[in-house]
């Protein structure tokens, strides 16, 4: 078992997931913005990071008639998800988002969460994302720009304490450069149809401890686009931060 493995395994971690986060009330504002226009009936959904399975409920809730599957790292975490949603229509798996074990183009949507604020390779896990997507990733961060300033970004932790118990657990607190994040989204392959995000400042969760006192809440939809798009179309005024695009990508 790996140190993320173990570390969300702990059972404050798994006995929060397991009540909370699997209700469409139980959304955040900024994921409240993209997740009900990325269903429709019959669509494939691959929830990297599912924990107990509550997007699950949030999705069927939204459009019953998807094909869920949901991974995650945490063993302890998708037997509570099978015993809580022994659906047809909903499967979970033991697994990473390192390396996806689907092939290319396999699910309509990719849909990730909470994931990439704990999970420093965030790259490698939305290339990976985008490869097993056929149409949409949809996936949420916390970016400032230029966060390296006077800070070092690596001194973030999170601590995994829910309901007041703590085995004094942490895992990194990601905060990430917001045109970093932007420009290797566009850098994908193939080049993405459309990059949308939206989001808002935010304190820092309290069981982060961080230089940052606050950051911005932000989640992208990819479109994934095919050979032959020239050009990526934008839509990033919702959020409340300037992009420094590379030239090569407008």
């Amino acid at each position: 078992m790996t140190d993320s493995a173990q570390a969300w395994s702990e059972s404050s971690a798994v006995e929060y997931y397991a009540k909370y986060r699997h209700q469409v009330a139980d959304l955040y504002p900024s994921e409240k913005v993209f997740l009900p226009r990325a269903l429709f009936p019959g669509a494939r959904v691959l929830d990297v990071g599912c924990a107990s399975g509550g997007f699950f409920n949030i999705m069927r809730t939204l459009e019953p008639a998807i094909d869920y599957t949901g991974i995650d790292i945490a063993e302890p975490s998708i037997e509570a998800a099978r015993q809580l949603y022994p659906d047809a229509n909903a499967k979970f798996m033991v697994t990473d988002g390192l390396n996806i074990p689907f092939d290319d183009g396999e699910f309509d949507l990719v849909h990730c969460t909470s994931v990439l604020v704990v999970e420093p390779r965030y790259q490698e896990v939305l290339r990976e994302m985008y490869r097993v997507s056929k149409r949409l990733v949809l996936a949420d961060m916390r970016l400032l720009n230029n966060p390296d300033a006077g800070v070092n970004r690596e001194d973030s932790r999170y601590r995994i304490e829910f309901g007041g118990e703590s085995q004094g657990t942490t895992v990194p607190y990601v905060v990430s450069d917001a045109d970093e994040v932007v420009n290797f989204i566009l850098s994908l392959d193939p080049k993405p149809q459309a990059l949308r995000g939206a989001g808002y400042f935010h304190t820092v969760s309290p069981n982060a401890s961080t230089p940052f006192s606050e950051v911005c809440m932000t989640i992208f939809l990819v479109q994934k686009g095919s050979e032959g798009i020239d050009k990526t179309e934008l839509e990033l005024d919702h959020l409340p931060l300037d992009f420094s695009i590379d030239p090569q990508y407008l």
